[in-house]
């Protein structure tokens, strides 16, 4: 027999101007009420739908108005059973003392229609140093609903060890001798990353009554439908932009002969300086490219992750000038030339080669075609072992394992981006995060060699990324958060 929909409330609830519109942007993924600096932007509890299922089930996310004299509001509403307190609550404070007045009218509403109230605290206080939390533990004990504190506004995203040893701080203080707080968690409304929502949804799963708990287990399943969609849609994206790169190159072309004999020079070991021209111009062009794309990406995962904002190419062609890997194609003709001047007895004409001038006298050239012979025959059997048909330049090995970190890096940071922060914007990624992906890219042990075979096709370079990028982000969800997603 089909149940009746069902309707489960939370409210959140602070002290004013901690940040509660805040967080209700980023649980809804879309933008409401106001956010300024100054206290009191909310005058009344807001409604907004966070879940609703197939069956018409919903989970209402409640905006309320931040306590402000949290001390004169507690002593109003431990007094309302006395007429004559009623009284001055009721008229006098409506006309005399209006945002206490409004501040009672929320409270009321919160005691009558919530289920679970969520109370944001600022982290970013010792715990013991926030005077107004006393008061505001008798005012919720005054409303008598099971509290989920949340933690907001914890600064920069830090190690485990460290978020453990403060929220451990906050548990300790917030506990006890207040029986209506059923549990502490982080959740900041600034860094919080969706994979932490999974311990916001089984700490109000304890908290409800066993008449809701169907409902809010098809809730809860629509949560994760939903963000399971957006997480594959992010791996598909990044897989998209490595399996891009990875077989990406550049033709090297229009080399002049001065150009072409450095090269024979450079594959053959002979020149250790690094090419100009048409090499330096190849270069360029696969960096542009791969910023290009790297930018791309970013503005992908921004909108899949229901952000605000665009990326752009600043700083990112500083990471991508290293690593290249070279397949030369030796030219026949400039290697015989080289070998003339390798074998002859003038050695010297290296040096101009090398220099950037090349002075070939008709002796010479006469007195070295042996060594000229030799050349050609060289380039010959490079050219069969390489397998090359022409010049080009390609990401090394090297570079697409740091392609992949970059790419995990970029996805974490938009993944802990609020959407109460406004317009998303990249900035630097925390050291620990850096030394843990690099070392799960290590252990992932991608072969970029085969990846980037012509044998290899597109499909199949995106499989082996897709499977990789999510091993990777699964673990480094379990180990700063301990969640299995």
């Amino acid at each position: 027999m089909k149940q009746d929909p069902q309707k489960i409330n939370l409210s959140l609830v602070s002290h004013t101007n901690v940040g509660k519109t805040t967080l209700a942007r980023t649980l809804l993924g879309r933008d409401i009420g106001e956010i300024e600096d100054r206290s009191h932007i909310t005058s009344e509890p807001e409604a907004y739908v966070l879940l609703r299922t197939p069956d018409d089930n919903e989970l209402i996310l409640w905006d309320t108005p931040g306590f402000g004299d949290s001390y004169r509001l507690a002593k109003r509403l431990e007094s309302r059973d006395n007429p004559i307190s009623w009284a001055v609550s009721e008229i006098w404070d409506r006309f005399a003392e209006r945002t206490l007045w409004l501040n009672q009218q929320a409270i009321k509403h919160v005691k009558e229609q919530s289920d679970v109230i969520l109370y944001l605290v600022n982290a970013s206080e010792p715990p013991d140093t926030v005077t107004y939390v006393p008061a505001e533990m008798k005012i919720l004990a005054w409303i008598d609903k099971p509290v989920i504190v949340l933690l907001n506004q914890m600064g920069e995203v830090r190690p485990p060890e460290e978020e453990a040893k403060e929220l451990n701080t906050w548990k300790d203080f917030m506990l006890k001798g207040n029986p209506v707080v059923k549990s502490v968690i982080p959740l900041d409304a600034f860094a919080r990353c969706w994979a932490q929502e999974y311990q916001l949804w089984e700490e109000i799963d304890k908290c409800l009554d066993d008449s809701q708990k169907p409902a809010f287990d098809s809730l809860k399943s629509t949560w994760f439908r939903q963000k399971q969609a957006i997480y594959s849609s992010s791996i598909e994206a990044m897989a998209d932009y490595l399996t891009k790169i990875v077989n990406d190159k550049e033709i090297i072309v229009n080399q002049n002969m001065i150009d072409r004999l450095k090269t024979v020079g450079r594959t053959l070991g002979f020149i250790s300086n690094d090419l100009k021209g048409a090499q330096k111009d190849a270069q360029v062009a696969l960096s542009v490219r791969a910023a290009d794309e790297l930018c791309n990406l970013a503005s992908r995962l921004v909108i899949i992750n229901g952000l605000k904002g665009k990326a752009t190419q600043k700083e990112i062609l500083k990471r991508l000038r290293e690593d290249w890997n070279t397949q030369q194609l030796v030219d026949p003709t400039a290697a015989s030339i080289f070998g003339a001047i390798a074998g002859g007895a003038i050695t010297g004409l290296a040096a101009d080669i090398v220099s950037g001038g090349l002075t070939l006298g008709a002796g010479t050239i006469g007195g070295a075609i042996a060594g000229a012979l030799g050349g050609a025959g060289m380039a010959k059997a490079y050219n069969i072992q390489k397998g090359a048909k022409e010049n080009q330049i390609a990401w090394s090995p090297k570079a697409m394992e740091g392609f992949v970190i970059e790419t995990e890096l970029l996805y974490l940071a938009v993944a802990h981006f609020g959407r109460g922060r406004g317009q998303w914007e990249q900035s630097e990624s925390p050291k620990f995060w850096q030394s843990l992906v690099e070392k799960l890219v290590q252990e992932q042990n991608f072969n970029f060699s085969d990846l980037a075979q012509e044998s290899t096709t597109a499909d199949e370079r995106k499989a082996v990324f897709s499977k990789g990028l999510d091993t990777i982000t699964r673990k480094v969800f379990k180990q700063l958060y301990n969640v299995t997603i």
